[in-house]
């Protein structure tokens, strides 16, 4: 029994020190989609998209969110995502990734992390076109006042941090 708990307190403490590292590509078609596909998936060939930015979302639906890595996406469309954050793809927990560049639709989907994040690679679609604002944590508005208020009228008088 010692000897289990050991082990598993070495093995959490190493897991803590290490960083989490998930890749992926930035293609353009679809309808501005984020899903975990095979390495070896024939759509990570597609026209790749630059300098998109991607971001990594802990707890998105959660008042206390975070973007806990975040990246751009280099002239092949490629890009990389490396978090020291503890329990990334091994906690039973929800993250968020958002895509988004002008010039094209922005894309966000929510899953659970892959424990080994070499047998995953994170696929953006992006569709060419006018952007419906730009994907970030908060909805693109700036605070969270702002953002209940587009859908109650009652709460403009407390954006930008009135009272």
């Amino acid at each position: 029994m010692r000897i289990a708990t050991c082990i598993s307190f070495l093995a959490c403490t190493l897991l803590a020190g290490c960083g989490y590292q998930l890749q992926g590509r930035v293609v353009q078609g679809g309808f501005g989609t984020i899903s975990l596909v095979n390495p070896n998936d024939p759509r990570l060939q597609g026209e790749g998209v630059s300098g998109v930015r991607v971001q990594l979302v802990r707890d998105p639906n959660r008042m206390r969110r975070e973007v806990i890595a975040e990246g751009s996406s280099d002239s092949a469309g490629n890009f990389s995502l490396e978090t020291k954050t503890f329990g990334a793809g091994w906690m039973d927990e929800r993250f968020q990734i958002l895509a988004s560049r002008g010039g094209f639709g922005s894309a966000q989907s929510s899953f659970e992390l892959p424990m080994d994040a070499s047998s995953r690679r994170v696929l953006v679609e992006l569709q060419r076109g006018a952007a419906s604002g730009a994907a970030s944590p908060t909805g693109g508005s700036g605070t969270l006042y702002d953002e209940a208020a587009k859908y109650d009228p009652t709460m403009s008088g407390k954006s930008s941090g009135q009272n």
